[in-house]
Order: structure tokens, then sequence, then C-alpha cells
């Protein structure tokens, strides 16, 4: 089963229009890294970022946070505003550096530009730089929504004004699919930016190698 020319996608951005995912980790690790207190820390932390691509920064960061003592110099508040901040200032360049799939710019071919929209983990102000840097304003013309709010909250305001009941999530992460499973709407694997193989698809969703593969 595949999407037809009149279903309404949501796209996640990071690892499925761009190969961001190991840039974005990178920043991440150099946000976290100088407030580390050991080497097993700062591994465990790398295995957690790994794992979870999925994740907004606001959950990696608070995982972070939380696994340090409460001795630590910082509150934990003020704590999670530096790390958050180091990765917004460290992010936009390696999104913007990122290589894109260009079969993206096709997909007003096989579907209609305002059924198309983008839901990402990325900052507001952030996503309308990267989303005019690409020029993906001309092809999600249904709208490019970040964060925060978180996804959860997002996907459910964006259900509630979509009168339609053949919507897809689009993306490469088990929290995207968790998220698809909650409303419920149809969720769509894409693999060629992929961290892994999806071992956690349901046999209700559906595996794609790349966006050319979903569109055509």
């Amino acid at each position: 089963m595949k999407p037809t020319s009149n279903s309404i996608l949501i796209f996640d951005m990071d690892g499925v229009i761009l190969d961001s995912l190991d840039k974005l980790s990178s920043c991440m690790l150099l946000a976290v890294s100088e407030f580390c207190q050991s080497q097993d820390q700062f591994m465990q932390f790398v295995e957690f970022d790994r794992s979870n691509p999925g994740l907004s920064r606001f959950e990696k960061i608070q995982n972070f946070v939380d696994s340090l003592p409460v001795s630590s110099q910082l509150s934990p508040s003020a704590l999670f505003a530096e790390i958050l901040g180091k990765f917004d200032s460290l992010s936009l360049e390696a999104r913007i550096s990122s290589k894109i799939d260009d079969s993206i710019y096709e997909l007003s071919e096989n579907f209609k530009p305002a059924n198309l929209l983008i839901l990402s983990n990325c900052d507001n102000s952030q996503l309308s730089l990267i989303v005019a840097h690409f020029g993906l304003h001309q092809i999600f013309k249904g709208g490019q929504i970040g964060t925060p709010p978180g996804k959860l909250t997002r996907m459910q305001e964006l259900l509630s004004n979509l009168a339609s009941d053949d919507i897809w999530s689009v993306s490469d992460s088990e929290s995207d699919a968790i998220i698809a499973r909650k409303f419920p709407i149809k969720f769509a694997f894409v693999s060629r930016f992929a961290r892994d193989d999806a071992p956690w698809l349901a046999s209700n969703e559906y595996r794609f190698r790349s966006i050319e593969q979903l569109s055509s």
C-alpha cells in the first residue's frame, strides 16, 4: 500500500528529508561534553543519543541533566538552558550543510502541495531558515511546523484541523511511529537516511527505501 494523490503526508525532516542525524548527534555531544563528569558518563550519553534519533532535543538534554549529581555547579534549569542554547547555535549549520533527498522536489508531481506538511523536532525559528534555504516552502504548502511544543502536541493540533481519513506520518524514527499509533494514522518508514532498519515497525505499518519509492 502507498499514499494516493489525495493522501495527506506529514514528513519528519531529520533522517528523512535531510541526512542530518550524525551531524546533529555531533552537535548534541559537543553541547553536553563540557558538563560530563566522567568518560563513562559521556559514553553512556553517546549510546543514549544514537539509540534515540527521534527524540527531541528537549528530551535528550533532560535525560543528560537528570543523570548529573545534585551537587552540579549550575541549577538543573540553568544547565538545561545553557546546553540547549549551545545545541541550537550549532545545529543550524549542521542542517543547512546536510545532504537533502532530491526526490523531495518531485513530490508535487504525485501529491497536492497543500496536502504536504513538515513536522519536525527542529526549533520553529530555525526551521523557517532551513525551509527557505532548501526551497521547501514551495513543496510543503500544507505547513512547516517545528517545536516547542513537542511533536505529540503538534500532531494533535494538526489532526484536529485536517478533515481526512487518509493521513500518513512519514518518518525514520520509532518515536514518530508511537505518536502515529496513538491517533491512529498510517505510518511510513523511510530507510534511506535512517539509523536502523526499523525492527520496531508494526505489521500494519509500511516500509519504503526512499521518498522516491513512496511517491512513485
